[in-house]
């Protein structure tokens, strides 16, 4: 058991080490905050759930607040990605604070690329975990989904930058009844869980279920702890598909 006195007191220490960036979600502000400096947060979904536009709408709610963000892409080139970020924010201010990068999936690579950028990035987005590998000392090509988080958590500390990493789940949610997706559908999750600092799972009923309505209620799965969650709400526009900040007046 803990004193009021006590939760107060760890909740100071986790907001002075690792300080909330704001994601332009209020929802996913609080706690547990989907961004944290110096942490790794991990974005799941089933294909087709808007995994990419929700990181896509963050990264432009960063950069439109002045936040420097770093896209790196191995399913997406260039184009693609600024083509999902105009898309979910037309009038962006600032593009010129969003970085992209499709050619790098050696995780040497990117810690390398991010330091001799010259400046701090705020937000870094990888697309997707699955694409990532690291070169062994032969030169082999590995992918180990636990060594390639640990790798980015530890740049993460270092350079004092909040890490979201999206990666696709199994198809396990479809063969649940409720569909709802549970930390073991992520790919390798045994290998990642001691490597990540929270996990978010990305949840649509009306991916599942035909709605005519043009709003739908969406949902992060999230925590800190993967075995102990929280229901953060979000709203899916289908016709501009975005997400919008949970509010009782669109359901």
């Amino acid at each position: 058991m803990e004193s009021l006195l006590q939760v107060l007191k760890r909740k100071s220490m986790l907001e002075e080490q690792f300080p909330i960036l704001h994601s332009g979600f209020d929802d996913l502000d609080g706690s547990p905050a989907i961004l944290r400096r110096r942490t790794v947060s991990l974005l799941g979904s089933r294909p087709g759930m808007g995994r990419s536009t929700l990181a896509a709408q963050i990264a432009a709610n960063v950069a439109e607040a002045g936040g420097r963000v770093g896209w790196f892409s191995t399913v997406r080139t260039n184009s693609e990605v600024v083509d999902k970020i105009l898309r979910v924010k037309p009038g962006l201010l600032y593009p010129q604070s969003i970085v992209l990068e499709d050619r790098i999936g050696d995780v040497r690579e990117l810690r390398l690329a991010i330091i001799k950028s010259g400046k701090q990035f705020d937000l870094v987005v990888i697309d997707d975990l699955q694409g990532m590998y690291h070169n062994s000392r032969r030169g082999q090509v590995v992918f180990n989904s636990g060594r390639i988080c640990s790798a980015i958590r530890e740049v993460a500390r270092t350079q004092n930058t909040a890490f979201m990493i999206l990666s696709r789940l199994k198809r396990s949610p479809e063969y649940r009844r409720n569909h709802i997706p549970l930390p073991t559908d992520l790919p390798h999750w045994s290998n990642i869980k001691g490597a990540i600092d929270s996990v978010f799972l990305l949840y649509r009923e009306g991916y599942y279920v035909s709605e005519d309505s043009r709003f739908q209620i969406g949902a992060l799965l999230a925590g800190p702890n993967p075995e102990r969650y929280a229901e953060l709400p979000l709203i899916w526009d289908k016709s501009n598909s975005l997400f919008l900040p949970y509010n009782e007046m669109f359901v």
